[in-house]
């Protein structure tokens, strides 16, 4: 059994403190308005539209090209995975390409299954937009005698989300990279969500909850399904320690 079960410091940086902080954000936007102060600015009042629904850089570039990219690194990984059984040089890969091909496929598939069945609907379906469905917050019933929502937790988001799953192949070998992989998997699902946001498609707090759901799923894979192993290099030297070390 892996040390990583009993490691205190690990579930603290990678369970606990995330916990916290995703807590802190949805205590926040449930408590106040800030989903819909932060949407407001792109729903013309006057015009009774999202300005950006139909864009070029929202709807086209962000929504529709923006999907390939989670697409793309999935299938690489499954080529890699596949592909370790041919090469003996790509064997090394063949536990990390499994684990980000399942991240992202368990990430996203968990979203996916809560938009089906959470019912809860996007900001273009509600009356303050133009809609026909009474806002109601997370926690309160939803509106009696309103067809079913779907748009809650934020999908789109979700697969660029799914990639922070990088940080836990490389957090055994290099500090740096870990980092560079967790921050670009967040920073494009900010750029997703943002796309989102000004399409009128999610509030901002459907992003935070996506995210969690896809930090979770990677931690829980790459705790009880990997063993807290997956580097494919030898062990870290000084600049790339373990974060739980």
């Amino acid at each position: 059994m892996s040390r990583i079960y009993g490691n205190r410091r690990f579930w603290l940086l990678h369970g606990v403190l995330p916990l916290c902080l995703f807590a802190f954000l949805v205590g926040i936007f449930y408590w106040t308005d800030w989903d819909m102060l932060l949407s407001d600015p792109f729903y013309d009042r006057v015009r009774h539209l999202w300005t950006y629904k139909h864009s070029w850089w929202a709807s086209d570039l962000i929504h529709r090209d923006g999907r390939w990219i989670p697409l793309t690194v999935a299938a690489a990984a499954l080529g890699g995975f596949v592909w370790s059984f041919v090469s003996r040089r790509a064997r090394a890969w063949r536990r990390p390409a499994l684990f980000l091909c399942l991240a992202i496929a368990l990430g996203t598939g968990t979203v996916a299954l809560g938009k089906e069945t959470i019912n809860r609907h996007c900001p273009w379906d509600y009356t303050r937009y133009g809609g026909d469905v009474p806002y109601t917050r997370l926690f309160d019933p939803p509106p009696t005698g309103c067809k079913p929502g779907h748009g809650f937790p934020a999908g789109h988001a979700s697969g660029a989300l799914s990639l922070m799953s990088t940080y836990f192949i490389y957090r055994e070998q290099s500090r740096r990279r870990a980092l560079a992989g967790l921050s670009a998997g967040l920073l494009l699902g900010v750029v997703f969500g943002f796309g989102q946001l000004a399409r009128g498609a999610h509030f901002v707090s459907h992003n935070f909850w996506s995210a969690a759901i896809c930090w979770y799923v990677a931690l829980a894979l790459y705790v009880f399904a990997f063993g807290g192993r997956l580097s494919p290099l030898p062990a870290a030297d000084e600049k790339g320690t373990r974060f739980d070390e």
